[in-house]
């Protein structure tokens, strides 16, 4: 890996902030790993509107983002760069550690944002996949909103990942070594312990109406379901190109290989339940309630078209509640 230790400022100030994919690499924070991250400058040069994609899960992470940043998100930068936004690709030198530690590395990149934006700038944060938990994990271990106005995530476990048990054997091979895995992982004693402790901070009584309601936070599904939407996965397993470890979902003539509908959810009031029928689990949902977020948004795009149009949808949020110039 190429070693770029940088002062984002200086960058700033010696490229003029015109259509610069700058790097800001910090390969470790804290006595853990880092991130590596690339940053793009809107047209004006001017830090006052930023919105920041949190990657997901991986393992190793050898190579920069700004490749991504310039490619897969090239028709976000075309989108909101010429509106004045500066958008920035946060990514993990290894996704696959601790949560709480990516979620210390986020938080200690905010406050290098803050320091080089103009004051009461705009941040707006899409967490993909993990990254929806590494940014909800951020607020509640740093007991703070970090300045963030918006808060998308898209498809995010937030009731953890379930694995049927078709994929459980593999799943266990390739990510057994993997904390991060672990913690996502539903029923793992890791995941016990995080989202429980995730749980018990976000239901204190002050947590949510002081730190989370101040934001806009809306949470984007990959699977369509309104209240009372069923939800049946167990071993009937379709591998896919975005989802390997997902479940086949019905409803209602309704086949769906992504992640279900819990990624727009938390399990307030127990929202789900287990059965087993035929040695096979099925889940349900009671409700769909979430006193997290203010808006879930249902995908209602068949399998070919879902990310790309998920991604318009967190983008459409964004811009609804970005200040208006």
């Amino acid at each position: 890996m190429r070693i770029h230790v940088c002062i984002l400022t200086a960058l700033l100030l010696a490229s003029g902030g015109v259509n610069a994919a700058e790097v800001f690499d910090v390969l470790e924070v804290n006595g853990h790993p880092g991130y590596i991250t690339a940053y793009q400058v809107s047209p004006d040069g001017i830090v006052d509107k930023v919105l920041m994609l949190v990657s997901g899960f991986d393992t190793d992470n050898d190579d920069h983002p700004i490749d991504d940043l310039t490619t897969d998100y090239q028709p976000v930068i075309d989108l909101l760069g010429p509106q004045g936004w500066d958008i920035v690709l946060f990514d993990y030198v290894r996704g696959d550690i601790d949560l709480k530690q990516n979620a210390d590395n986020l938080a200690r990149f905010i406050e290098v944002v803050d320091s080089i934006a103009v004051p009461n700038y705009h941040l707006a944060l899409v967490g993909g996949s993990m990254g929806g938990i590494v940014v909800r994990t951020m607020f509640v271990q740093e007991y703070s909103g970090m300045g963030v106005d918006t808060f998308v995530s898209v498809d995010s476990p937030h009731h953890g990942v379930y694995l049927s048990s078709w994929v459980e054997g593999l799943a266990t091979l390739m990510l057994d070594q993997y904390v991060a895995a672990h913690q996502m992982h539903h029923g793992d004693a890791l995941y016990n312990q995080h989202y429980g402790w995730l749980q018990s901070v976000e239901n204190d009584g002050y947590f949510k109406p002081n730190i989370i309601a101040p934001m806009a936070t809306c949470a984007v599904a990959l699977s369509n379901g309104e209240s009372q939407w069923q939800v049946k996965w167990g071993d009937e397993i379709i591998h896919n190109k975005w989802y390997g470890v997902s479940c086949i979902i019905y409803q209602e003539g309704l086949t769906s290989t992504y992640m279900p509908y819990h990624s727009v959810t938390l399990m307030d009031d127990w929202a789900t339940r287990r059965t087993v029928k035929w040695n096979r689990n099925v889940y349900s949902y009671y409700s769909t309630a979430t006193s997290y977020f203010d808006q879930k948004v249902p995908n209602p795009v068949d399998e070919h078209g879902a990310p790309e149009y998920a991604v318009q949808q967190a983008i459409n949020f964004v811009l609804a509640h970005a200040p208006q110039n």
